[in-house]
């Protein structure tokens, strides 16, 4: 048996025995032949059978389950589990200086309550669950979507709570979506399986319905339906148990755990991570949702843009805030003779409530598109069809009806309340197109005028919101915008520019005017003649 007193230890750090018999692991050092020097309480408790000076390593416990490198003891040796005067424990090898090494061993919790027990080593006492609980609210909150606190909380589980972890997912299709870790994986796997049938797993797919709240044993007869996830051989790596990813209103889905060794801790992970994952699938779906509401809206990108005989045309779009669309947008609609309605407009506001009342103009516009293609009654019937629908946000407007003429092209304007086009000629000058009218949707008496200029080959005319000369510089020594002087300074130098380039070459001009400020809406198109093919 040890004695009461280590003198090597004693003599290397005095008092070193008595405050390492302190502490809640075991701890036993030996010298660079391997003999044991120091033993601390724990460590006598735990293995009554060593004593000082006789050798130690891991095959001197009585039923070493496992070894493994994880990536925090690569450098310092191996880490184990096994089970050591009755309880299960778990230790990791420390390098010490001149070939001396330290055992660092601490028990693992094994209480089993909710759980079938056969199988388990249920003795042992609870070391360190808060302080790992802690770790998993931390790191489980920092995944910052559904996919990263699935990934994060699979990681948490190895080592410390079991062997390999693996959270299902309920999938379409009678599908589960799967993410699972094991020791010595770099990061976790992803794939997607059959779901478990009621039929030959009735107690994991009733889990994973929510039927069953309580953590499981999974039977041995259903570990098959687990074989795409873990392998083949999970029949043979027993016990497995299952607990439920509870959320506010659903079971999220399953966390399961290859060869637990802190039952105590795997069912308060469970509880934790539960609602978390319900959140970020909920952020999920809203995403999705409002990817699909805003689709219909996104402006066409300058690629998708039709070809025109003799004319080009370029775009460019900024949406303010967080969403992909706001109130900004413009449309081209190819006509039978070869030319096009244009529209470019600005719907008064910003954010969701913009975007809502942007999706009502452009649909209701679209619709009138069919029946009229004059600019000046598209806009009476469409301030008409706006008030009708009780509206109460204004918007301003551009439509444009593009024809071949001549050598060029002919362009009919009309506005409602709208920044006045820009037009470049083949001189270089820059000409305001000056066309009268009221903002449209929340005047019964709006009036809108029309006005008609040919665009000579070479020459472009540039429909744009206030979002580009309306853009603020503010600063400490001064408060300006961009304007209407700077946007016409800014098209002079695009002569020779194709239509696209114009477009562009504007919004990195406003952009870089913004600097760090926050920015409206914006919205640019670009009208260029050239000369036709053949």
């Amino acid at each position: 048996m040890a004695s009461d007193v280590d003198p090597v230890a004693d003599l290397l750090v005095p008092g070193l025995p008595g405050l390492l018999d302190d502490i809640d692991q075991a701890v036993i050092v030996q010298d660079a032949s391997g003999r044991i020097q120091l033993l601390n309480r724990v460590a006598r408790r735990l293995f009554p059978d060593l004593d000082l000076g006789d050798e130690f390593g891991p095959e001197e416990f009585p039923r070493p389950d496992q070894f493994q490198h994880t990536d925090e003891c690569q450098h310092s040796g191996k880490a184990f589990v096994t089970t050591a005067g009755g309880r299960r424990v778990s230790g990791r090898l420390r390098r010490l200086a001149e070939g001396w090494q330290a055992w660092v061993i601490g028990d693992i919790d094994l209480d089993t309550r909710g759980l079938d027990t056969r199988g388990l080593d249920t003795t042992g006492e609870p070391a360190g669950q808060q302080s790992f609980m802690l770790k998993a609210s931390r790191e489980l909150a920092a995944g910052v979507d559904h996919d990263a606190a699935v990934a994060a909380l699979v990681q948490l589980v190895v080592p410390v709570v079991g062997e390999q972890a693996a959270v299902l997912l309920p999938a379409p299709r009678a599908r589960v979506s799967w993410w699972r870790f094991a020791g010595g994986a770099v990061q976790p796997a992803h794939g997607v399986a059959r779901a478990p049938a009621a039929r030959t797993a009735p107690v994991l797919a009733s889990a994973l319905r929510g039927i069953s709240a309580d953590t499981i044993t999974v039977p041995p007869g259903e570990l098959d339906a687990l074989a795409a996830v873990f392998g083949p051989d999970v029949t043979e790596r027993t016990p497995v148990v299952a607990a439920p990813l509870r959320g506010p209103d659903r079971i999220e889905g399953l966390l399961i755990v290859v060869r637990p060794l802190a039952a105590t801790s795997l069912a308060p992970l469970a509880a934790l991570a539960g609602p978390t994952i319900g959140a970020g699938r909920r952020r999920r779906e809203q995403a999705r949702a409002l990817a699909q509401l805003q689709a219909p809206l996104l402006p066409p990108r300058p690629d998708a843009l039709p070809e025109l005989s003799g004319v080009q045309l370029g775009v460019a779009y900024r949406a303010a805030g967080e969403l992909a669309v706001g109130g900004d947008f413009y449309l081209v609609r190819p006509t039978r003779d070869g030319g096009a309605l244009l529209g470019l407009g600005d719907v008064c506001g910003k954010g969701a409530e913009a975007l809502a009342e942007s999706g009502r103009v452009q649909h209701s516009l679209a619709a009138l598109m069919v029946i009229e293609q004059d600019p000046t009654r598209l806009l009476y019937l469409l301030n008409r069809a706006l008030l009708a629908a009780g509206r109460t946000v204004f918007t301003t407007l551009v439509l444009g009806a593009l024809q071949p003429a001549g050598m060029g092209c002919r362009l009919t304007l009309a506005t409602g309340g709208h920044p006045a086009p820009l037009v470049l000629r083949d001189g270089g000058h820059v000409e305001e197109v000056k066309v009268p009218g009221t903002v449209v949707g929340i005047l019964p008496g709006a009036r809108f005028g029309r006005t008609m200029i040919t665009l000579a080959p070479g020459e472009t005319c540039l429909l744009y919101t206030d979002g580009v000369t309306e853009a603020g510089c503010h600063t400490a020594e001064r408060q300006e915008q961009f304007g209407p002087g700077r946007l016409a300074a800014c098209l002079r130098d695009c002569a020779g520019m194709t239509a696209q380039a114009v477009a562009t070459r504007v919004e990195r001009a406003v952009i870089s005017w913004l600097g760090r400020n926050d920015s409206d809406d914006l919205a640019v198109l670009a009208v260029r003649a050239v000369e036709r093919d053949g």
